[in-house]
């Protein structure tokens, strides 16, 4: 660059000289191409490089229904807010209007999602299954001097029992049913070596032929054990099969006016060494 004491003569020197070096430094910012915008390539001054516009024309990103975050500048983050309305397992989402939305918690076991538009704001609801078909409640092992599974749900019409492989630890015998803990309140008839009755037992009580034998089964109806009726009456029907007896019939009925909510099993010949319980569910 030219001082104030250079002569006259040496000014063109003096800036071909200071041209050069602005057209050095300056070189980063010369050319490009259309489109291209300048960007920084180092922490040195001026230097400058020229690259692909990869900003976009997107100038916003705003949330809509069902979404949080957004923003119109630098890197954004959005949300979907299903993450916090699902808030238990089992929940499921359902719409409650246009555009809204909420999760409906699940229900019991063995019930079915059902439509009813009375229930607001889901439209739907869980409950038991209207009608039909069989469902099994609950598999027991059998063992010691009695078992007795309880908490029997009422949900159902009627409850189907199946007793299979029963074996005795020390002599022949009968298994006994007993209903909600009775010892009594029970009649009917004697058919082929099964009573329904409080002379054998105290409950409800089925052949099993021979102790170490497992090919016994038998079956038992409960008819409309959750209701309490007038009569004070649950009725009883059965089926059986033992190798000594063959096949058998019974029927009868439990005096209460009690739900039937647990059905005890007791071996009259020794603790159970083995044996299966099935309780189905009628509807």
């Amino acid at each position: 660059m030219p001082t104030a004491t250079d002569l006259v003569t040496d000014l063109p020197a003096d800036f071909e000289v200071f041209g050069q070096a602005v057209a050095t430094s300056m070189a980063d910012l010369l050319g490009g191409t259309s489109g291209q915008i300048l960007a920084k390539n180092s922490n040195t001054d001026m230097d400058f490089v020229w690259i692909t516009n990869d900003v976009g024309d997107i100038t916003a990103v705003t949330a809509g229904t069902g979404i949080t975050g957004g923003g119109t500048s630098g890197a954004v983050t959005i949300t979907n807010d299903m993450a916090t309305t699902i808030t238990a397992a089992g929940d499921i989402v359902v719409g409650t209007g246009s555009g809204t939305y909420d999760n409906l918690p699940i229900g019991t076991t063995n019930q079915v999602l059902t439509a009813d538009t009375t229930v607001s704001p889901y439209k739907v609801k869980w409950a038991a299954a209207s009608s039909g078909g069989m469902t099994l409640l609950s598999t027991t092992t059998l063992s010691g001097a009695s078992t007795t599974i309880s908490s029997i749900s009422g949900a159902y019409q009627h409850l189907y029992v199946i007793v299979y492989g029963v074996t005795n630890a020390t002599a022949d015998g009968q298994t006994v049913i007993r209903t909600n803990g009775l010892t009594s309140a029970y009649y009917g008839t004697n058919i082929r070596n099964t009573t329904v009755g409080t002379t054998s037992g105290g409950g409800i009580t089925f052949e099993q032929g021979t102790r170490t034998s497992t090919t016994n089964i038998n079956a038992v109806t409960f008819w409309d054990y959750a209701d309490t009726f007038v009569s004070d009456r649950h009725l009883v029907s059965g089926i059986g099969y033992t190798p000594a007896n063959t096949n058998f019939q019974t029927w009868g009925g439990v005096a209460t006016a009690s739900a039937i909510t647990s059905l005890e099993f007791v071996n009259s010949g020794g603790n159970f060494t083995a044996g299966t319980v099935e309780i189905w569910g009628i509807k």
